[in-house]
């Protein structure tokens, strides 16, 4: 029998040693800043600088106090459940404590038959967030180096400084007779060839007992049985492979083990998951000496190579108890819908709840799971080291399970000048270590990224640092042009930055007057990282804005230019990247979600779950078979010539049929016949170029106006890119810019 405990009251102290303040109603599942929130009035914490309100908390012992009552018979045991611990805890029944320990992700379970008739105090007392010495009084993710708790507890460039503190997780009470299951853990291995598979199952029973262990398809069918107790293995001839989406089915099975009347059950699926190295990273190789020289950057699902096309998940919400699964089911839905097939796990935010995997092994979305390091200096200390295996032995077995988890990472961006990790740093051996002796047969790298694979850059266009200075924006360089010379393995955090719908921003994070005052000096903008999250004009992107356009007329103006942008170069970027493919495998932009209301961001979906008009452009890129449009960049002045090509992207498993394709240019309603060209069948998993046209840009042409692919006999196969031009801008004779008039000067915004 399961017995929640629902009941809860909250106090908080500086001095354990003086007790708490007035007791207030406490949510399990919850955290403090949410509760004390609804008690004191508090007005919502995301909107404006609200945030801040929760400072005082970060230093305060907090005490969840409530009455276990334990009821059961003779011969059974009573389990105290626990899970969602957040960070440093303490565990008291009656006043003695039974337990200590810090961690996120591991639970504890606390045998409390003694206690069987009795009614007892139950508290949890909750330590202050833990920080590093030396950063203590400076408010920064630096502090987050002191512990296992996820980095972007502490700010990030997405998310303020609001660290949650709480407990997130289910608190129960559940009795089990003599032999009945306690706990199942799963593993399993296939064979070389794939026809049989082996599943081992560790079994703990509460007392002695045999139980019945059982897998069954998804049909239902039971297609092998044992019994024992303790390790018990099965097998399985000829099963049935999980895919990802676009590659193949997910068939699932269902693992039951059955003692004394209770069942407890874990669903599988079987794959054989890969990293190797890309069919082009020869570029890579040298004769002598041989190192790691290239990471490998290709995933590979049961022989099949995939090309890993999706975003980087980050924190569904700042607090994790609100993660809920529908709105898991939400954000993955929209994934699924811009044909994405990978979601990178990046290291600073929480692990998903189990609902958020089970979906993606139902979808066919591959996991690139990361642990809780992130752009820090992890200690060697043995404390630290503790305290990561056990939150990562219980990450693993948690999580192996799951098919969609494609392959392990030690943690984000940890081999750069900021981390200053390397192959020989403590806590990514014993990483490494950890998924070898728990997980062996999924694919482990130490971080990301690593040689021969890409991350960044977050901005549109590029300035030269002294034009920068002076405030001139009609030079630079577009993000593209580099991609386009890059001889990249793998892109797996770029970005397209750009500006939320004005509508969104007036409702989730600031008042007209507020608005209206968009500078770099405004706490709210800042806060909302309009400004100065990564760069002084990021993210909103006005530099690119006067780089495309010239200037903007106003703060409406300017988001809707700035969101324009971000449509356009999130286009290009995707496509770019496929058309890299076999030399580049992975195209997995920074970012998909974000847990807080951001002004401006390189996000593709707002909090909560508001689409950004830039995901219909990504679907569009990602379709698995297109026409795509190659040109040298997304800004043209007047007198330039542009020269094109025309590509067919085919992701699929079926060749793409011969087209003929009209190259149309689109503006103000006007359309006007650019070229035909006609394409050759091309085969499944590749991509073919197929003739070149070009186009003057007159002062004919508008400021935005768009290039059309279009084949009658293939229209799912159609697209459409729109484009910029300068009009202030021209190009002379000798190919020198000449101003046409309007004015870069944009200063008074960045203060």
């Amino acid at each position: 029998m399961k017995t929640v405990i629902n009941s809860w009251t909250l106090s908080h102290t500086g001095d354990l040693a003086t007790g708490g303040t007035e007791q207030i109603t406490a949510h399990v599942p919850g955290a403090v800043q949410l509760d004390y929130a609804e008690a004191l009035g508090y007005p919502p914490y995301y909107y404006g600088t609200n945030f801040r309100q929760f400072f005082w908390m970060e230093d305060e012992y907090f005490i969840y106090e409530s009455t276990l009552a334990v009821c059961c018979e003779a011969g059974e045991t009573a389990l105290l459940h626990l899970s969602g611990l957040d960070y440093r805890y303490e565990i008291r029944i009656d006043g003695e404590t039974v337990c200590s320990g810090e961690g996120i992700f591991t639970p504890v379970v606390l045998d409390v038959t003694r206690y069987a008739g009795r009614e007892v105090s139950l508290s949890v007392i909750l330590y202050p967030i833990p920080k590093l010495e030396e950063y203590r009084h400076i408010r920064n993710r630096s502090q987050a180096a002191a512990c296992c708790k996820p980095a972007s507890s502490y700010g990030w460039d997405w998310h303020p400084r609001l660290t949650p503190i709480g407990i997130w997780g289910e608190i129960f009470v559940e009795t089990y007779a003599e032999g009945a299951p306690v706990s199942l853990e799963a593993s399993y291995r296939l064979s070389e060839d794939l026809a049989q598979v082996t599943v081992t199952a560790e079994v703990e029973t509460a007392g002695q007992g045999t139980v019945r262990l059982s897998l069954t398809d998804a049909e239902g069918r039971e297609v092998a049985a044992a019994e024992g107790c303790g390790t018990l293995t099965l097998t399985l001839d000829h099963p049935a492979l999980w895919y990802p989406r676009g590659y193949g089915e997910q068939p699932l099975y269902t693992l039951a083990v059955t003692g004394a009347g209770k069942t407890l059950t874990r669903r599988l699926g079987f794959r054989r998951s890969k990293l190797i190295l890309t069919e082009g990273s020869k570029i890579f190789e040298r004769s002598f000496p041989k190192g790691p020289i290239a990471a490998p950057a290709q995933i590979e699902i049961n022989g099949r190579r995939v090309f890993a096309k999706g975003s980087n998940w980050v924190n569904t919400e700042i607090f994790p108890c609100l993660a809920t699964n529908a709105r898991y089911d939400e954000l993955i839905a929209m994934a699924v819908d811009a044909n994405m097939n990978i979601f990178r796990m990046w290291g600073g935010q929480y692990i998903n709840h189990e609902y958020f995997y089970e979906k993606c092994d139902e979808l066919g979305i591959m996991i690139w799971q990361e642990f809780m390091l992130s752009c820090n200096r992890h200690p060697d200390t043995d404390e630290y080291l503790r305290v990561l295996e056990q939150e990562a032995v219980s990450i693993i077995k948690r999580l192996r399970t799951h098919p969609c988890l494609t392959f392990w990472c030690g943690g984000n961006e940890l081999f750069n000048s900021w981390s200053g990790l390397t192959l020989q740093s403590h806590p990514l051996r014993l990483l490494d270590k950890l998924c070898f002796e728990h997980d062996r047969f999924t694919p482990f790298q130490m971080t990301s990224p690593m040689h021969g694979v890409s991350h960044g850059s977050y901005v549109k266009v590029v300035f030269p640092d002294a034009e920068r200075r002076a405030g001139d924006y009609s030079h630079g360089e577009e993000f593209i042009c580099a991609v386009k010379r890059s001889k990249s393995t793998g892109y797996t955090e770029f970005g397209c930055n750009g500006a939320s719908p004005a509508a969104y921003i007036r409702e989730y994070i600031m008042d007209e007057e507020n608005y209206l005052d968009c500078n770099g000096e405004n706490d709210i903008w800042r806060s909302h990282h309009g400004f100065k999250a990564w760069n002084e004009s990021c993210w909103l992107g006005i530099p690119e804005v006067h780089h495309f356009f010239g200037g903007y007329t106003s703060v409406d103006d300017l988001v809707e230019k700035s969101i324009y942008l971000q449509d356009m170069c999130y286009r290009s970027m995707f496509e770019e990247m496929r058309r890299q493919a076999p030399l580049c495998a992975m195209a997995i932009n920074w970012d998909f979600n974000e847990p807080w209301p951001c002004a401006a961001g390189n996000s593709l979906i707002n909090w909560p779950a508001r689409p950004k008009s830039c995901l219909a452009q990504v679907k569009a890129a990602l379709r698995p078979t297109l026409l795509s449009l190659n040109i040298p960049r997304n800004r043209w002045l007047s007198g330039e010539v542009m020269e094109g090509e025309v590509w067919v992207l085919n992701d699929s498993d079926t060749p793409a049929e011969p087209m003929e394709v009209e190259v149309t240019l689109v503006f103000d309603g006007v359309r006007m016949p650019i070229a035909t060209l006609n394409t050759e069948a091309v085969e499944a998993r590749q991509n073919g170029k197929f003739g070149t046209f070009r186009l003057a840009v007159t002062s004919g042409i508008p400021e935005r106006f768009a290039i059309e692919l279009t084949c009658k006999a293939h229209p799912e196969a159609d697209s459409a890119y729109q484009l910029v031009h300068r009009t202030d801008l021209a190009v002379s004779e000798d190919g020198s810019t000449v101003s046409l008039g309007g004015n870069d000067d944009f200063s008074d915004f960045l203060k």
